[in-house]
């Protein structure tokens, strides 16, 4: 025999079937196997299984026997061959099989069983893959799209949003209807990423814009290039990443915030690595906008923290405070005019879940500088009052003195018939009248300062003209110290308030005469400057101590509280002066007198 009639030999043909068919069976009008090729293994049908005069349909349960009985009838009547699926559950695991039902002759069926358990699992298990995929698909907003470069034609599957439509089916769309939908700016950026041919691998953010509908932010990737059909395909996908850009848009712009507070702001890690700073802390501590922080320690580059021990403290101290500390820092900033800052540190776990702290300077200059100087003006009325007071209690007596001898004398002055006598009271009266004037004009010289009512009457003025009037005013008296008028011999002409110069000048004179011994002298003068005049009274008195050298201009105040006078002289003086734009100084040592200098503008007008 031949090769070739190995197939039709009969003595090879059961050979042949068992080496290449599923399970047979062949069945009669009763539904009786009659013979059988068994090759199936599962707990219906298997070797050990005697199938032979059982009815088959008997063997399987319900409703698959229910459907293989009206397939066998199918058969029978009409003679066509039966190809279906089934399933055969056990209480092992559901086993699926096909199963081909033959009309044999008029009496018989031949059936084949063939079991397809395991790609019937895999097709059920790459369905639900593929309809897990579509739901995270949806859920993700995201789809498969190819573009077929010489068609110029879009075919996208899935959620990809490119036409907000959700697509379980393929779309095709062509690439003009495309960029209708895509935003006009985005236009050009999506035709070169589609046809950018040296770039296999890319992706693309762009925008679609339809009418009565906000902005679709679409984030493309292209992945693949192949060939198809003679033709070249791009596969890539595209999610919708519209929340994604709000939310990025959103912290882009707190960041920005941040960064531009008008606060020094910075985070760090607990070991001191710094984070973050924004603008105003890289300002204030010399560090450039560029420049890269990470790699820096907090108390490296900020110097509110001077060593790693000081910040280590201050962690410290906002863990004790459950994560939120807050105090006041004194780190000046001379060069952006800083001295305080109020601080608010807190402790919040980034992604990673690391501690990161958080701190907010803000400047309080300006309310350190307010506070400072409402304390001032505290201590000032409280020693104003205090003053006053003392001026109160200084004027009682300094009027009732002068008061009580005018009033004393003036009654005996008239009892009296001895002409001496008289003349002796006439002038102690006169003396006294004249004290309490000078105390009443002192008083109303300060008050008309205050409300703004002294005027200056300026005029061609000779200065050797005033020492002279001063000298004849000022005569020599054995009991008191000796004046010296230092009158230069050259003639000089200013712009002045002869009245009010001579007024400080009497005053000054006056002052020192009281504090300088009759021994002593008191040499008043004027010296010519470059574009001002010094007038100077020079004695060489008791001299007052540096501490009060500011205070004796203030009002009320006097060294002495029992001196005499109001307190008031040397006040009035030094805001004359500064009408006239000039200045009122001190120069003395305690023991060793004192020279008061007047500088005033040449010319001044006022």
């Amino acid at each position: 025999m031949t090769d070739k009639k190995i197939l039709h030999d009969l003595g090879y043909l059961e050979k042949v079937l068992n080496m290449t068919c599923d399970t047979l069976l062949l069945i009669n009008r009763d539904n009786i196997c009659v013979d059988a090729i068994m090759k199936t293994n599962n707990p219906v049908l298997n070797p050990d299984t005697d199938v032979i005069g059982r009815n088959i349909l008997s063997l399987l349960p319900q409703p698959t026997s229910t459907l293989i009985q009206r397939e066998f009838e199918f058969c029978r009547q009409t003679g066509e061959t039966s190809n279906l699926n089934y399933d055969l559950p056990t209480d092992e695991q559901m086993y699926y099989f096909k199963f081909v039902i033959h009309k044999f002759d008029a009496e018989h069926l031949l059936c084949q069983y063939r079991d397809i358990t395991q790609r019937s699992n895999m097709k059920n298990r790459l369905k639900s893959a593929l309809k897990a995929q579509l739901e995270v698909g949806k859920v993700a907003m995201i789809g498969h799209w190819t573009y077929d470069l010489q068609q110029r034609e879009f075919t996208h599957n899935g959620y990809s949003n490119l036409r907000k439509r959700n697509l379980e089916n393929p779309e095709k769309i062509l690439l003009q209807e495309l960029l209708a939908h895509v935003h006009p700016d985005d236009r050009n950026k999506m035709y070169a990423f589609l046809h950018n041919e040296t770039s296999e691998y890319s992706t693309l953010e762009y925008r679609i814009k339809q009418a009565d509908a906000p902005i679709t932010y679409v984030r493309a990737t292209k992945y693949a290039k192949r060939t198809e059909n003679n033709g070249c395909i791009i596969d890539g996908f595209s999610q919708n990443v519209s929340d994604f850009i709000k939310n990025r848009n959103e912290l882009e712009m707190v960041l920005a915030v941040v960064d531009n507070a008008p606060y020094s702001i910075f985070a760090c890690h607990k070991n001191g690595a710094m984070a973050f700073a924004n603008k105003a802390c890289r300002l204030q501590n010399g560090l450039k906008e560029e420049e890269d922080i990470s790699a820096l320690k907090v108390f490296e580059c900020l110097r509110e923290f001077t060593t790693k021990e000081a910040w280590d403290l201050s962690v410290q101290k906002i863990i004790s405070a459950s994560g939120y500390y807050q105090y006041r820092c004194d780190t000046l900033y001379p060069e952006m005019d800083i001295i305080g800052s109020e601080c608010s540190s807190l402790m919040i776990k980034n992604g990673n879940g690391e501690d990161i702290v958080w701190t907010i300077k803000r400047d309080i200059s300006d309310q350190l500088r307010y506070e400072e100087q409402l304390l001032r003006s505290k201590e000032a009325a409280e020693e104003s009052e205090r003053l006053k007071s003392a001026f109160i209690s200084n004027m009682n007596h300094e009027i009732r003195t002068p008061l009580s001898a005018i009033m004393g004398f003036g009654s005996i002055i008239a009892e009296t018939p001895d002409p001496e006598l008289r003349k002796e009271y006439g002038e102690l009266l006169s003396a006294n009248s004249n004290q309490l004037l000078r105390l009443i004009t002192d008083v109303l010289e300060m008050s008309q300062m205050d409300a703004g009512k002294v005027r200056l009457k300026t005029a061609d003025v000779s200065l050797k003209g005033i020492l002279n009037e001063l000298s004849l005013s000022f005569g020599s008296n054995e009991e008191l110290p000796s004046i010296i008028f230092d009158i230069p011999d050259k003639e000089f002409v200013a712009q002045l308030d002869r009245g009010r110069v001579m007024q400080v000048l009497v005053n000054l004179i006056n002052n020192s005469l009281k504090f300088t011994p009759p021994d002593g002298v008191i040499h008043v003068g004027y010296r010519l400057k470059e574009d001002y005049i010094e007038f100077y009274v020079k004695d060489n008195g008791v001299g007052i101590a540096k501490e009060n050298q500011e205070l004796i201009f203030k009002r009320f105040f006097k060294i002495n509280s029992m001196d005499k006078g109001t307190g008031l002289g040397l006040a009035i003086c030094k805001g004359i002066v500064e009408q006239m734009n000039g200045q009122l100084r001190v120069e003395s040592e305690l023991g060793q007198g004192a020279t008061f200098r007047i500088i005033l503008p040449i010319g001044n007008q006022i």
